[in-house]
């Protein structure tokens, strides 16, 4: 069953997508509804593939044990709204999840799986190479927004 996903198709990661990448993501993506305050994946949960938000909020973040305490506190990575890409990292390297993802409010994302993923890969390379380039720039703008914050710490504290 094909989902909508017009939505993507304006923002500026996928202009580079063709009607054919269109289709054949519709056709392999599974939309889920997440209640708020659901989790979606805990951090060291195996990757099973990655996920578009299609409307609402997640909450990236960790569970961290401070300095000096014992007891672990959220860690505030980021929240994701619509058209926005999470989970990407297991797809790619196949290890554990890095961070939980929970719906901040009521949340409607799209998931594709490690097998659907794959099969793409097979039977459309063209396509999965154009998401690849997408997951390849997302993973960059993190990176230097991770440095970013870096930089911020690093005067604060020296």
């Amino acid at each position: 069953m094909s989902v909508d996903l017009s939505i993507y198709k304006s923002a500026l990661p996928y202009r580079g997508f063709t009607e054919e990448d269109w289709t054949v993501l519709s056709n392999a993506l599974t939309e889920v509804s997440v209640k708020a305050g659901s989790v979606i994946f805990k951090e060291n949960a195996p990757g099973d593939g990655f996920y578009w938000v299609r409307s609402g909020k997640v909450r990236i973040s960790r569970q961290v044990v401070p300095e000096g305490k014992t007891k672990a506190q959220e860690q505030l990575l980021t929240v994701l709204t619509a058209g926005n890409i999470f989970g990407e990292m297991a797809l790619i390297d196949k290890a554990a999840r890095s961070a939980d993802a929970t719906a901040d409010g009521d949340t409607v994302i799209h998931h594709i799986s490690q097998t659907e993923y794959e099969k793409i890969k097979k039977d459309y390379p063209a396509t999965a190479l154009r998401i690849q380039d997408v997951l390849a720039r997302i993973l960059c703008a993190r990176m230097r927004e991770a440095n970013r914050s870096f930089e911020v710490i690093y005067f604060l504290f020296s």
